[in-house]
């Protein structure tokens, strides 16, 4: 289509160019013919003389002839020529340039007739005294063949370049047409529909509205690629609601159920020692008990319930209407039964702890799982959360306790204070305890019985016991005491503490001073590395102490196993030491056996003269409690303030 538009415009302007060059190239050789007869008419040259002149400029090109017709004016006063008027009548064209009109005409034979119409001008008018400027006097006409007409390079290049820029503008017209019909329309379509494609539920197919192989490949692999990811979206929607091991569904689909708004009741069972079945049997058997206990409560659970694994070992139950509490002990007594049907799990025995909320709309997992905690605690099969209030106040203070301490830490509201222990033998006060205190915005203290239970599974525990050997080692950095620090296994367990207590003491001028005391009341189970981090501290100068010595686990065998300096005797023991023959006869038996074992004792707890003077008796060491002194911020050594500075 574009080539045939090319070639009828270049005919075109072929023809247009033809023309206007024949018609310049007429006009000048018209222009020279006049000349020339003029100048021999002013000589005085007769009509037989200019004939001449034609028939020698006819015979110089035999291709180009040259005629002169004259006008009704001039054979008024010259005369007509023979032959002019027939020729007149028989050519229209003539006739025109008679009138005034320069016109051309192309004969069969392909020859141009130019007729140049020689008008009057003022030099004329002393010959053509009838005639005005402007009048028509005559025609020249000029015949010679297309073939003959000399062209200039500018024209070629213009003609050329006018054609070239026409054919590039209809090109480009064509092409915009082209590709905004083929391409550009299919496209924004195309992206209009992909942006239409609802994220949350992909799928569906395009079709391009177009004839191009490329849209169309693109739209077959488009729609290719909507399939697989429709595909996979599903599995990642089922993925997301169902638990892959049991094939029930998820703590996310009971999310998504609980927002209906309506009332429910949950049972949330957990299986008993789990992680120690875990540990024990391996997690392949783990998967086995999970599986059977999944198929279990499924067999049990109504139509009416629907039935989640939450995570690890806790299942859920959710139904509309309260649970019979005869059905939930049926429930968790029968689960007892399932090793005996499962030949697999026959070596284990599994039991399960449930938690109850009844007909709750808010927080049903929360109060379910305060529930199960309370039963867990009291011991007993199943809870349920009416009776489980308590609980939900501890958690809660539990939760408000965690951010007062790390807010304290974050703030630098974490302080020590120092209670001194007395020598018996010299009566001298050398030693101090450093106990943690928090202080508040208000100024009130905080003792560490507030705080010291809620955080120690945690990791502000560690915080706050570098922050205690950070103050306490720049306090007493300088003065000739002694002083020790509390720590809990927890605090040697990690890896992160231990190291800085071990830094600590490198840095330390004189390690000899301090005393880290270890938690009795804690069982010791990794004696490895309880003696490993006790040898460590006594290779780097410092010494190690039994704290609360007495409660909980204390016996001669832990006694013997554990490389220590000296043992802090409870306060139990210690308060009705007094009174009590029993408790006197404890604490004898434990300084005889200490000195024999050549470690030092300290009683702690001694708040009167009547307990420390038996303590003395008894031949304990050191005495430390508020008979001695109260914990301060400012402790006095030798008579000195040791740190003045702290609050």
């Amino acid at each position: 289509m574009s080539l045939l538009f090319e070639l009828v415009g270049a005919y075109y302007l072929k023809q247009e160019a033809l023309t206007r060059l024949a018609m310049d190239d007429a006009r000048k050789t018209s222009q020279l013919v006049f000349e020339t007869l003029y100048t021999k008419m002013q000589e005085g040259w007769s009509r037989q003389d200019i004939d001449k002149i034609l028939e020698r400029l006819n015979t110089v090109r035999s291709d180009m002839k040259v005629r002169v017709v004259r006008s009704p004016l001039v054979e008024k006063l010259f005369g007509a020529v023979p032959g002019d008027h027939e020729r007149i009548s028989k050519n229209p064209v003539l006739r025109q340039a008679l009138e005034g009109n320069e016109s051309m005409r192309v004969d069969r034979n392909g020859n141009i007739h130019y007729f140049y119409p020689v008008r009057v001008e003022k030099r004329c008018l002393h010959c053509h005294t009838n005639a005005m400027v402007g009048d028509v006097n005559g025609v020249i006409e000029v015949e010679m063949p297309a073939k003959d007409i000399v062209v200039s390079l500018d024209r070629i290049i213009f003609y050329f370049l006018s054609s070239l820029g026409f054919f590039l503008l209809l090109f480009f017209f064509f092409f915009y047409w082209a590709f905004d019909i083929k391409l550009v329309k299919p496209l924004v379509a195309l992206t209009k529909r992909i942006s239409s494609i609802d994220p949350e539920h992909p799928g569906g197919s395009i079709e391009v509205q177009s004839r191009c192989r490329e849209l169309k490949t693109l739209e077959k692999t488009f729609n290719r690629l909507m399939e697989q990811i429709h595909f996979y979206y599903d599995r990642l929607v089922n993925s997301y609601t169902t638990d892959p091991l049991t094939g029930l569904k998820n703590m996310n689909a009971l999310k998504k159920d609980l927002e209906e708004g309506r009332p429910f009741s949950m049972l949330l069972l957990n299986i008993d020692r789990f992680r120690e079945l875990n540990d024990y049997y391996g997690f392949a058997m783990g998967d086995r008990v999970l599986k059977a206990v999944a198929a279990y409560l499924k067999e049990k659970v109504g139509k009416t319930m629907r039935l989640y694994r939450i995570g690890g070992s806790e299942f859920a139950v959710v139904c509309a209407s309260p649970f019979d509490p005869r059905t939930v002990s049926s429930l968790l007594e029968e689960i007892h039964t399932l090793p005996a049907r499962e030949a697999s799990l026959s070596e284990i025995r599994i039991s399960m702890t449930a938690g109850v909320v009844q007909h709750q709309r808010e927080r049903l997992f929360e109060k379910a799982s305060i529930a199960l905690s309370a039963a867990k605690s009291r011991q007993i099969p199943f809870e349920f959360y009416r009776n489980a209030e308590e609980v939900e106040k501890a958690y809660k203070q539990h939760i408000h306790w965690m951010k007062r301490v790390e807010k304290a830490l974050d703030e630098g509201r974490v302080t020590v204070h120092y209670q001194p222990i007395q020598q018996v033998r010299t009566k001298a006060t050398d030693k101090y305890e450093a106990l943690v205190r928090i202080v508040e915005e208000d100024g009130s203290l905080h003792l560490p019985g507030e705080f010291l239970d809620v955080v120690y599974n945690s990791s502000l525990y560690a915080r706050l016991t570098r922050e205690v050997v950070r103050k306490s080692f720049e306090c007493f950095r300088h003065v000739p005491c002694s002083f020790s620090v509390n720590l809990s296994i927890n605090d040697i367990s990690d890896p992160a503490c231990r190291n800085y207590i071990y830094e600590a003491l490198r840095t330390y001028p004189e390690p000899g001073r301090v005393i880290f005391e270890i938690l009795e009341s804690e069982k010791v189970s990794n004696f490895t590395l309880a003696n490993e981090f006790i040898g460590t501290i006594h290779r780097l100068g410092a010494k190690i102490a039994i704290d609360d010595f007495g409660n909980g686990y204390s016996n001669f065998n832990y006694l013997l196993r554990m490389d220590v300096d000296f043992y802090k005797i409870d306060a139990s023991l210690i308060r009705n030491v007094v009174e009590d023959p029993n408790s006197r006869l404890l604490v004898e038996s434990i300084v005889h056996f200490a000195k024999r074992l050549g470690v030092e004792t300290v009683a702690e707890y001694v708040a009167s003269r009547e307990i420390a003077d038996v303590c003395i008796e008894l031949g304990v060491d050191y005495l430390q409690g508020y008979y001695i002194g109260k914990p301060t911020p400012d402790p006095l050594c030798n008579g000195r303030s040791i740190c003045p500075e702290e609050p």
